[in-house]
């Protein structure tokens, strides 16, 4: 049941669905109707012209008959007016018929017997029309004589009635014809609507900061408000390039401005904290505060700076890719993080000494960056004292870094989202970062010709991965 669901749901949901289903409810309805009034019609006129035939046969033989006197004679009337498709007797008062003697006419004792039946109040000019097995007959009884007898007329219209259902069935065969040809150009027209905007919709799905400037959409064909939309969307797309430019700009300024004077600030506070041995115990707590959301406001002006530089597409030119060694930077990176640790740092490399030794292509600078980021991240979300595992592996293509906690975990619904600017996890405690760490993580991975992807489950810890290759 879910399929018909599906298809109901696309034809009644989307635009090009209901004008098509309008359109072809609208010339359904008007060739039904159409072809149904001219049906009618036909049938009508060609009963309306039967009846007149009848009517003036009937007029004719009675005039015939009044001036006869005899039988013979008056079956010579009714034969010279009779045809293959008109028959015309007498009912004799005693029940006698007096009918037309021709051969090679052929008459129906059944169809006469019928048509007396049919009339049983012996109604004079009383039109009936008679269904026999094989054929219709359209019966009137023409004249009641002051002797007791009766002039009755027989018409068949059976044959016109046939060539009244081939008609039916030529008009059935055209007006499918037409309706499928009317369906398939009312298609054609829907189709030749909707494309500019579908291209609209292509074009709006592949806008992304980076091509804000060359995502135009032109339209050179179509419905005058369709390219209207167009030209609205490109002067949409031109002052949204304009104010993230700006926005670039203004980050790029204000993260370089501010980075001197926080360094400033942080080595000051530093020093003080070293050489202050007159210091009270709150005193050196305030300054370590103090030194703790310097570093942290600086690390955030070089993640908004990194932001900046990859929107501006200057991240790539400050990456100076070389062959490195991963096992010693991971050292290294490990060495730097347990002096601002509070838990153990397990660095596991391979046993295999090809494995151990591989070279990968990376920023040295970049990738410390890298993994000490991962490594703060994990340990904001990880329960005290337990471990953050930093293990080196090797892949098909090149080596592989995991940066293992055992955190509060992602949700799955979120993962996807992990690596997007601004975002925290809903399950994330509060004051934990400002949400560009994993996306500048991302951003430089990816600018180092890597990859990144994660792993996690909820209330067990998370897996960060950095593939490099070699």
């Amino acid at each position: 049941m879910a399929y018909p669901y599906r298809w109901r749901k696309r034809l009644l949901s989307s635009l090009r669905g209901q004008l098509q289903l309008a359109t072809y409810l609208m010339v359904f309805i008007g060739f039904t109707g159409a072809s149904s009034v001219g049906l009618w019609i036909g049938q009508r006129n060609l009963m309306e012209q039967e009846i007149s035939v009848l009517r003036s046969t009937a007029d004719y033989c009675q005039k015939a008959i009044a001036a006869q006197s005899n039988d013979a004679l008056l079956s010579d009337v009714l034969n010279d007016h009779s045809s293959h498709r008109t028959t015309l007797w007498l009912e004799q008062p005693d029940g006698a018929l007096i009918i037309p003697e021709n051969d090679y006419i052929p008459r129906s004792h059944a169809a006469m017997h019928a048509s007396m039946s049919a009339n049983q109040g012996k109604v004079v000019g009383q039109q009936i029309l008679i269904d026999s097995t094989e054929t219709q007959y359209l019966t009137e009884l023409v004249e009641q004589y002051p002797s007791g007898a009766r002039l009755w007329i027989n018409h068949e219209v059976g044959s016109n009635q046939e060539a009244l259902s081939d008609y039916l069935g030529l008009m059935i065969l055209i007006w499918g014809a037409c309706l499928t040809v009317t369906l398939l150009s009312v298609s054609w027209f829907v189709e030749r609507i909707i494309r500019p905007l579908e291209q609209l919709n292509a074009a709006t799905d592949q806008v992304t900061a980076d091509t804000l400037n060359s995502a135009r959409l032109q339209l050179d064909q179509g419905p005058s408000e369709v390219i209207q939309l167009s030209r609205t969307y490109n002067a949409l797309l031109e002052r949204l390039a304009q104010s993230w430019g700006q926005q670039r700009q203004f980050v790029s300024a204000v993260s370089h401005e501010l980075r001197t004077p926080l360094t400033i600030v942080q080595g000051y506070l530093h020093r003080t904290i070293k050489r202050g041995s007159n210091l009270s115990p709150d005193q050196v707590s305030g300054l370590q505060t103090a030194e703790e959301e310097s570093i942290r406001m600086r690390r955030l002006m070089d993640d908004l700076l990194d932001l900046s530089r990859s929107d501006s597409g200057k991240l790539a030119l400050t990456c100076s890719c070389e062959q490195i060694q991963l096992a010693d930077q991971m050292e290294q990176v490990g060495d730097l993080a347990r002096h601002t640790l509070r838990r153990p740092l397990v660095v596991e490399l391979p046993s295999d000494p090809a494995s151990r030794d591989a070279l990968v292509l990376a920023d040295p600078a970049r990738l410390r960056q890298v993994l000490l980021n991962l490594i703060e991240n994990a340990d904001k979300y990880s329960p005290a004292e337990t471990p953050i595992q930093l293990v080196l592996r090797a892949t098909s293509d090149g080596s592989a870094i995991d940066v293992i906690d055992q955190g509060i975990g992602i949700p799955e619904t979120e993962l996807d989202k992990v690596f997007e600017r601004f975002q925290r996890g809903s399950n994330a405690p509060e004051k934990t970062g400002s949400g560009l760490g994993l996306s500048v993580v991302k951003l430089l991975v990816e600018g180092m010709g890597g990859s990144i992807e994660v792993h996690s489950r909820l209330g067990e810890g998370s897996c960060f991965t950095v593939m490099l290759s070699s």
